[in-house]
Parts: C-alpha cells; sequence; structure tokens
C-alpha cells in the first residue's frame, strides 16, 4: 500500500528538461514525508529527453519508479489512463496525484494535502498554483464554470491574497490530488477520446455528477509554467491544437446543458478568423475540428448512457465576454444551480 500514485507523462521536453528535473527532485523529497509510486511515462519522445531524464531517475532519485515508454505519441489523456491501469492492476494506492512536467513542487505544502481527502464526500482537492515566470502572481486556484459550462480560471493573475477555501467546478491537472476510490468508480482519471484542456473539467463534472466534492486549499503547492507542451512562445493564442482544446472544453458543457451554443460559436469563429489573419496559421480548421469532435463524444456519452449532472455543480455567475484565459475572476460568487434545473 502506497498513499500516493503520481503520474506524470513526458513528451519531447528537452527544452523545460531543468524544470522536469527539479520536479522529480521534488517528489524525491515528497517521498520522504508520503510513501510515493512514481509511474513516468513517455509519449515516444523523440528528442531524446526520454533517455536523459530516465538516467536521471535511476542516478539521483530514491522514488520507487516505474519507467514506461510508449510505442507511439498517444497523447496526455491516453497516456495517463495507461498509466493508471498499469498501477492499480499492480499495487494498492489511497491517493492519486496528476502532475504536469512543466512545474515545480512544493513538497512540504503537497504533504498537507492528503489530511483533506480524508472529509466526508471529498474525492478531489487541489492547492493554489502559481505562475513560475510570475511567482508573486496565480496561474490558477482551481476553475468554475457558468450556467452555459463557459470555464473561468480562479485568482489567475492576481496574488496569493486572492485564494480561498472553497468548492470548484474542476481542478487543475496541472496538480491535483484524488482519492482513488473515487476514480476506481469511473474506471480511468480521463475519457480517452478527448484531449487536452476538457479532460479536467470532465473528471471534475463527473465527479459531482456522482455525488462527490472538490475543494480548493489556499496554499501554494507549486509554480507552473504552463502550455509549454503546446508552445515555445509567450503569445495569448499559442497554436491551432492548444486553440482546438480551448473550444472543446467549453463546447462540450454548453452542448450538454443546451444553452446559448450559438453565441459561444460565433465567439470563438471570430477568435479564429482573426488569429488566422494575424499568425497565418490556421486556427479556422481547428475549430472546425474541435466541432466535429464535440458531437462525437456526445454521441458517444448517450451510447453510454453516461450523463453529467450539471445541477449538482457549483457554478458562477454568467461573465461570459468578460472572460480571459491570462486573468481570471478574483472574487468567485458561487451559486448550485439546482433551482434552476428540471
Amino acid at each position: 500500500m502506497y498513499d500516493i500514485l503520481a503520474i506524470v507523462v513526458n513528451y519531447n521536453s528537452m527544452h523545460i528538461i531543468n524544470i522536469v528535473k527539479k520536479l522529480l527532485r521534488g517528489l524525491d523529497r515528497l517521498n520522504d514525508l508520503l510513501s510515493l509510486k512514481l509511474v513516468f511515462v513517455d509519449n515516444n519522445s523523440t528528442d531524446r529527453s526520454f533517455e536523459e531524464l530516465s538516467k536521471y531517475i535511476i542516478e539521483h532519485c530514491n522514488i520507487d519508479t516505474v519507467i514506461l515508454r510508449l510505442s507511439r505519441n498517444y497523447g496526455f489523456t491516453r497516456a495517463v489512463n495507461m498509466a493508471y491501469r498499469y498501477a492499480v492492476k499492480r499495487w494498492r494506492f489511497r491517493y492519486l496525484a496528476l502532475l504536469n512536467n512543466d512545474l515545480v513542487i512544493v513538497p512540504e505544502n503537497i504533504a498537507k494535502i492528503p489530511k483533506y481527502l480524508e472529509y466526508d464526500n471529498i474525492a478531489g482537492v487541489q492547492g493554489t498554483i502559481m505562475q513560475m515566470q510570475n511567482p508573486h502572481l496565480i496561474d490558477n486556484a482551481g476553475f468554475l464554470i457558468d450556467q452555459n459550462g463557459l470555464t473561468y480560471p480562479v485568482c489567475r493573475g492576481y496574488t496569493i491574497d486572492c485564494a480561498k477555501l472553497y468548492t470548484p467546478s474542476f481542478l487543475s491537472g496541472a496538480c491535483s490530488f484524488y482519492c482513488i476510490n473515487a476514480i476506481n468508480k469511473i474506471g480511468t482519471p480521463f475519457d480517452d477520446s478527448v484531449e487536452s484542456y476538457y479532460d479536467d473539467k470532465y473528471l471534475g463534472l463527473t465527479l459531482w455528477s456522482l455525488g462527490y466534492r472538490l475543494l480548493h486549499i489556499p496554499l501554494v503547492t507549486s509554480y507552473h509554467l504552463g502550455t509549454a507542451s503546446y508552445s515555445g512562445c509567450d503569445s495569448i493564442i499559442k497554436g491551432p491544437r492548444w486553440f482546438k482544446g480551448i473550444v472543446l472544453a467549453d463546447l462540450i458543457p454548453c452542448m450538454l446543458s443546451k444553452s446559448l451554443c450559438l453565441p459561444i460559436l460565433l465567439y470563438y469563429a471570430l477568435i479564429a478568423s482573426g488569429a488566422t489573419l494575424l499568425t497565418l496559421k490556421n486556427y479556422i480548421k481547428a475549430f472546425k475540428y474541435s466541432i466535429a469532435e464535440s458531437k462525437l463524444f456526445l454521441t458517444k456519452l448517450k451510447r453510454q448512457r453516461l450523463k453529467f449532472d450539471l445541477c449538482k455543480v457549483p457554478i458562477t455567475r454568467q461573465l461570459f465576454f468578460l472572460r480571459f484565459h491570462t486573468v481570471g475572476i478574483k472574487t468567485p460568487y458561487i451559486i448550485m444551480p439546482s433551482h434552476t434545473c428540471t
């Protein structure tokens, strides 16, 4: 029995190799405080990051580690699910830690997280994640959705004073912690069919729908570079693949709630057109793919008779056009929408 199963996915990370090594050193210190099993899974990297990091783990880390190399790049969500299935068949755990490879953790604070997972019906907890490039500013303190399913990062761009104890709609997959028993009721942490940004949302909405609760603790647990796997640039629109993930994350809950989808489609169509003209990259094609993938995913949900009960999810007041991906909502006004649901 281990306290924590930690899963880290790697793919062509030579440009952030020192950050990944700092993450591994942090996990090594965390292992002194809690019993840890690390599954380091590589999506068939081609830049020699797999070889360098494997050697680093063997020579410098005392964590009980399994290193898996996949035959091709399966993407983040599928790689996490593969690692999870592999681990739970072989060992027993109390908690699951989902960690991106572009962050550095604060082991002493993370060691305080498991006690919150012991409260009744708490399935997931995250601390406050700070920005690596601006360490005094918050990357996110969890995420809230509005009544249409649109996403709002809480406290992004603000100082630590903004962070409060509250119940988010979903947690950040960059650094979040879950009860294994709750994850086992779903089967795997994520859905294999949708990649990037919707994965965390899917997990959070599913857990709330099953009657669990999620919690944000105002405690700095990590410093996150953010979207490093998508682009090395600092622009707001980081690439068509990133944009497709953002659109998918908003479209699927919108289609589930059957509300205001047309304004949301127009909103992202305008962004796609403008970004295509400015960068000469095909954001319009990414936008079309996001619509097609949303429809396929909803068809799959209906076929499997899966249902999100959005009436059980805490939401914020509808802001819509006040949303920014670089600046979050400072003081979340949270309501439970059950009184508006039928």
